[in-house]
């Protein structure tokens, strides 16, 4: 809750702001009205805010000079027209502070009092007594008096009105004491009425517009909030669609500025235009401020769009389309694109409209870069697709990117991600449950295991019995030696899978380890029938591995030689060096044919006696396998009909 959010503070605001506005407006409009009058300049800013010295004062006696030359002209023809007779009237009636004096040809010409007419000393002495004046002389074309810089835009008249004259001279005086009530004393009159109210008025409109800024910025964060909470709060006039708010906004504006414009050519009084002025101003900010905090309203509601016709009409006809399938949307467009085009090019080419060229173009631009974004959106679904089929199953598309069926496209395609995602995950989760399985049970089958091999070596300890005595308890300690290989199999398998092994990793020589372990098999293999041919460098091979891990594996596939080879057959042990790889491989031929893919062997309990007449538990390969990859290496299995080659590779380093 926020208290400066509550009514009375925005009450305040809103009566602060339409003042400082009208305040503005105001002295806005008194400097144009003064101004297009030409009774204020900008060169009397500053002066000593006297009337005989402003810019007004010398373009209000410029006007009346012009007009009293033109006036003396006129007054030598003696015309009989109605342009005469007003001049007539308003100099020579005694109701000017405007006096003149001419000589030309040695007659005299003049407004003056007729004791200061007769001679040129008294028109000089009463044009200096009146407290302004202009004198010229014909004859050296001179300018004198404090007006001349006045009269020196009229330097052209005063030639035209001493043409063909061989002698002229002319005095204008203007009484500054404005006795008489003519146009410069009324021009006085609204100069010294307004003026002084000029520097101080710009100042204040300088503040007040200050002011109404900062009023404004309030007005614009306090609209829609108030002190309850911090949700948004519309108005009724908030929910009407936001086009007949803006036509109606822009129809107020243009019938406000007919309406300045109709008033403006009447010739309005300065204080019925301030009046009026400040009264338009007054209605005009109530309707736009209602207008303007309305559209932030819906902008901070996040409604502007929204509670929109031409968007409402853009969803309508979207949800239509998408209600449709892709063929038929896709007619659709052609279909429209089509029409847009065929009618623009008729107007363009066949009715020369240049709008119609300018909408082709544009469109021809639309439909280049939407064809330019489908590309760009192409690529990037390629590439998430790409993504996932190279195992990236948790990649996702930005949907938002995407427009139109490229958007649903990608949806489906994140779809598929999550369907794989969750399917690797729950795979996961079920082969870590098997392997936990497999571990708790062979744990649990180790403890009894380990008893009956125990009390087996007792019953043995005991005795002799009868023959079949002792063959019962021969298998029964060779079936529990068995069981507990294969129970220790299980628990090493598992362990490989979850990782929940160590590795010592040191310098191993394989020529060494594989002699030392193909001892140990030999007569396990004379047993069998089998001839070993033995190929190893003499020089010593050393690989990086773990030596108890490495002898694992190597033991696991001389096993598996004796367990699956054919009697009276020849075993190749091989082991060389290529491009600093030692490469260890041992072939057989398989007594049982084998039927499984060389990739299927090397899986957890898969043997190649399908009859499983054999000993084996189906896990040495698969235990071989997981270790060389473990430590760095690689395992290889290769069929050739019966031939079953093993190889096992690491990389060499130096001794």
């Amino acid at each position: 809750m926020d208290s400066k959010f509550n009514n009375g503070f925005k009450t305040v605001a809103v009566f602060v702001q339409m003042v400082c506005l009208i305040i503005v407006i105001v002295v806005t409009a008194l400097m144009v009205n003064l101004f297009g009058r030409s009774r204020l300049s900008f060169r009397d800013i500053g002066s000593d805010y006297s009337f005989f010295h402003s810019y007004h004062f010398a373009e209000e006696i410029s006007g009346e000079i012009k007009t009293l030359t033109l006036f003396l002209q006129m007054k030598e023809l003696d015309p009989d027209y109605t342009k005469y007779k007003q001049y007539r009237l308003r100099y020579d009636g005694g109701e000017s502070n405007l006096y003149y004096w001419l000589l030309r040809d040695g007659a005299i010409v003049s407004n003056m009092p007729e004791e200061a007419a007769d001679t040129k000393e008294g028109a000089k002495a009463f044009a200096e007594k009146m407290g302004s004046y202009l004198y010229y002389n014909d004859e050296t074309v001179h300018l004198d008096g404090d007006l001349a810089r006045i009269g020196a835009a009229q330097t052209v008249d005063f030639l035209r009105l001493f043409q063909n004259r061989e002698e002229g001279e002319l005095y204008i005086a203007v009484d500054v004491s404005l006795s008489k009530k003519d146009a410069i004393a009324d021009a006085a009159e609204v100069y010294e009425t307004y003026f002084p109210w000029i520097g101080m008025g710009l100042i204040v409109a300088v503040l007040s517009f200050l002011c109404f800024l900062l009023v404004m910025i309030y007005l614009t964060l306090a609209a829609g909030r108030n002190e309850k909470d911090d949700r948004i709060h519309l108005h009724r006039i908030d929910y009407l669609p936001t086009e007949i708010l803006f036509l109606f906004l822009c129809f107020f504006i243009f019938g406000l500025i007919a309406f300045c414009v109709r008033l403006g050519g009447k010739d309005w009084g300065i204080s019925s235009a301030l009046i009026l002025t400040g009264t338009l101003v007054f209605l005009s900010d109530a309707v736009i401020l209602t207008l303007y905090l309305s559209f932030v309203r819906k902008i901070k509601a996040e409604q502007f769009m929204s509670c929109s016709l031409t968007v409402y009409t853009v969803h309508t006809l979207k949800a239509c389309m998408q209600r449709q399938d892709i063929a038929r949307r896709t007619k659709i467009q052609f279909g429209a694109y089509g029409l847009l085009v065929a009618f623009f090019v008729w107007e363009a080419f066949a009715g020369r409209h240049v709008w119609a060229a300018a909408a082709l173009f544009f469109l021809f631009a639309y439909l280049s870069a939407q064809f330019l974004q489908q590309a760009v959106w192409r690529k990037k679904i390629l590439e998430g697709v790409r993504q996932i089929s190279h195992g990236t199953v948790d990649y996702q598309l930005n949907s938002r990117e995407f427009g139109g069926d490229y958007r649903e496209l990608a949806e489906e395609i994140n779809g598929i991600g999550e369907g794989l995602m969750h399917a690797v995950e729950e795979n996961t989760k079920n082969e870590r449950l098997k392997t936990e399985l497999v571990t708790n049970v062979s744990h649990d089958i180790k403890t009894p295991l380990t008893s009956i091999i125990n009390y087996v070596s007792l019953i043995k300890m005991e005795g002799s019995w009868n023959e079949n005595v002792e063959n019962y308890v021969g298998i029964l300690e060779k079936k529990s030696q068995r069981l507990k290989q294969l129970t220790e199999d299980l628990v090493e398998v598992s362990q490989i899978t979850t990782g929940n092994i160590m590795l010592d990793m040191q310098p191993i020589n394989m020529v060494e380890l594989i002699y030392q372990t193909g001892g140990e098999f030999n007569e396990l293999f004379e047993e069998a029938g089998l001839t070993v041919i033995t190929r190893l460098p003499k020089e010593p091979v050393m690989v990086l591995a773990d030596g108890s891990r490495v002898w694992r594996v190597v033991q696991n596939l001389y096993n598996n030689v004796a367990k699956y080879a054919m009697r009276d057959t020849r075993v190749f042990v091989e082991l060389k060096v290529n491009d600093g790889y030692g490469e260890f491989s041992i072939k057989d031929i398989s007594a049982q044919e084998i039927q499984k893919s060389a990739k299927d062997l090397s899986g957890r309990f898969v043997r190649g006696d399908e009859s499983r007449q054999t000993e084996g538990s189906g896990l040495g390969l698969s235990i071989a396998e997981n270790l060389t990859k473990l430590m760095g290496g690689t395992f290889e299995i290769a069929l050739d009909g019966d031939l079953f080659t093993v190889s096992i590779t690491f990389p060499v380093i130096n001794p």
